[in-house]
């Protein structure tokens, strides 16, 4: 650092300076005395501080800006401890939330309980309505097993079975009564009119029988019918819940999807609003140092203005001050023509007098500019402190503002940066439930048809042995019919292998099923098993084997 002695104003960077109260009476005293010549400023006599020094005097000026931060610092820091303060207290269980609290909880625990009793008397419950359906869809099978087509067609059989074994043996009775009638017509007469009356009493109570459980059979398949009917009725309410119940899974799985949309709508939205408030709030900062800049401008300006006010007030002064004194050498000079004539003491008496009156006025006119001036610098000194204070408080007030400014931007940037991994996260999650519902979809198909190859399988071993037991079933009826003497014609006949009861062949690759093939027309008969010549003509008039004749036979002769 380099420094001499200034006989001329410190010329310094930064703020400019005034001038101490003596100074400035030394100078008007200089102005009063005489004509004031401006001094030359000698350059090598000017202050340059070095960097270092430079720096700790802004760091001086910069306070503000410390004592601005101190004071955020300490309200965050109350703030911190209040939040400390409520955590503390939110454990508390002598207090009215701990109290609550703790009967809030006592309430869940108990809710909780009866849930669990609630979810036990369910399974339980559950439980025994399985068994119930079990037992019911047994009878039914079992039922339902006695009402299938093959069955009734072997009891069918068996009934005409019954039915030609009495034919036969009513015609063997008539026989043995005609044969009995020609050898002993008279004696044994009374015999047969008692046998026919015997066998037509015992045809009676058989008939009679029959027809009771022909009734008791009829009845049965009311019942069977009308449960069928019930059952039906029951199915297809299940249906509809179910069909109502996928149309409601529907209609949540479309809101969702909406949802989710007008969640990516709203993130975009806040997105592009997060925007523009930080480009406003970057326009306001840019605005509002524009506003400084133009302050410090105005300030310099009004400085500078000032400045050259006041130069132009002494330049007036010290013309006035000449002007009187060219007036009182002029009027010196009249007076001393006029009274030339006077005498020497006279005149030097008013010589004298006016001298001290023109002092006395010069020092009470010194005094007042004195007066005035120092009135001037007192209100210039109490007005830059007046606003040296106001613009400390302001930009104390300013720095505040952007310090809370910043905050609450950090704790916006932080909650849009916290509410955009959330969404991401939520992103990701259901992208990997989706990937999942994916591969669920996938296996359940897998299943699917897994379980529908199961099912056909199954099927068709239960088709397997409901023939097997069938055919157990029929044989040992069989075995009793001819065992009986009955013809088993028909019981062989309704007893031969493959479900369907058709004409056709067994169609071993569907569970052994004996299909029905019906004719090609509105009477839909079905076709039968067997071939003979009437066929072959039949179908040697309408089957020429050449197509060109049977296109002229239709009139196509192009």
């Amino acid at each position: 650092m380099m420094a001499t002695t200034l006989s001329a104003p410190v010329v310094q960077h930064g703020r400019r300076k005034g001038l101490s109260r003596a100074k400035s009476a030394g100078n008007n005293t200089e102005v009063l005395s005489g004509i004031a010549k401006p001094k030359p400023i000698d350059l090598m006599q000017v202050t340059v501080f070095p960097k270092a020094e430079w720096e700790r005097i802004v760091s001086n000026t910069n306070t503000l800006e410390e004592e601005a931060r101190q004071i955020y610092e300490e309200k965050k820091e109350r703030e911190a401890l209040h939040l400390k303060s409520k955590e503390v207290v939110k454990n508390w269980t002598n207090t009215i939330a701990g109290m609550r609290q703790k009967r809030l909880e006592s309430k869940k625990l108990r809710e909780e309980k009866e849930e669990k009793e609630k979810k036990l008397i369910d399974l339980e419950e559950a439980k025994f309505q399985a068994q119930k359906r079990k037992e019911a869809i047994e009878k039914a099978r079992l039922k339902q097993y006695y009402q299938n087509d093959k069955v009734k067609t072997f009891h069918s059989a068996l009934l005409l079975t019954e039915v030609a074994k009495e034919r036969e043996l009513q015609i063997e009775l008539k026989n043995k009564i005609l044969a009995q009638s020609k050898k002993n017509e008279k004696h044994w007469q009374r015999e047969l009119e008692e046998g026919i009356a015997e066998d037509q009493r015992k045809a009676l109570q058989q008939l009679t029988d029959r027809r009771n459980n022909s009734n008791e059979l009829l009845k049965q398949i009311e019942e069977q019918k009308h449960k069928a009917e019930l059952e039906n009725i029951v199915n297809q309410r299940e249906g509809e819940e179910i069909q109502r119940l996928t149309r409601d899974y529907e209609m949540e799985m479309r809101k969702l999807a909406q949802h989710k949309i007008e969640q990516k709508q709203e993130m975009k939205r806040t997105h592009l609003a997060h925007i523009s408030d930080r480009d406003f709030v970057r326009a306001l900062e840019k605005q509002k140092e524009e506003d400084n800049d133009e302050m410090l401008r105005h300030f310099v300006l009004a400085k500078r203005k000032m400045g050259n006010l006041r130069k132009a007030k002494e330049v007036e002064m010290n013309r006035q001050v000449e002007e009187n004194r060219d007036k009182i050498t002029e009027l010196l000079s009249a007076w001393y023509k006029q009274k030339a004539d006077n005498e020497e003491e006279r005149t030097a008496k008013a010589m004298e007098d006016q001298e001290a009156k023109q002092k006395k006025e010069a020092q009470e006119k010194e005094e007042k500019i004195k007066a005035d001036i120092k009135a001037i610098t007192e209100h210039r000194l109490a007005t830059r402190k007046k606003k040296e204070d106001k613009e400390k408080e302001e930009k104390m007030k300013a720095l505040q503002t952007l310090y809370s400014m910043k905050e609450s931007d950090h704790l916006f940037l932080q909650q849009q940066q916290e509410k955009m991994r959330r969404a991401e996260e939520e992103s990701r999650n259901a992208h990997a439930v989706q990937v999942q519902q994916m591969a669920e979809k996938k296996v359940m198909a897998q299943s699917d048809r897994q379980a529908d190859i199961q099912y056909a399988k199954q099927s068709e071993l239960l088709l397997a042995k409901e023939e097997e037991e069938f055919q157990d079933y029929a044989n040992q009826v069989i075995d009793v019919v001819t065992r009986a003497g009955r013809n088993p014609y028909a019981l062989k006949k309704a007893a031969e292998s493959g479900t369907g009861g058709g004409h056709g062949p067994v169609y071993t690759g569907r569970g052994g099923i004996r299909p029905s093939y019906l004719v090609h027309d509105t009477s839909g008969v079905q076709l039968p098993s067997y071939k003979n010549g009437t066929t072959q003509e039949i179908k040697g008039l309408y089957d020429s084997g050449d197509i060109q004749h049977g296109k002229r036979k239709l009139g196509f002769t192009w």
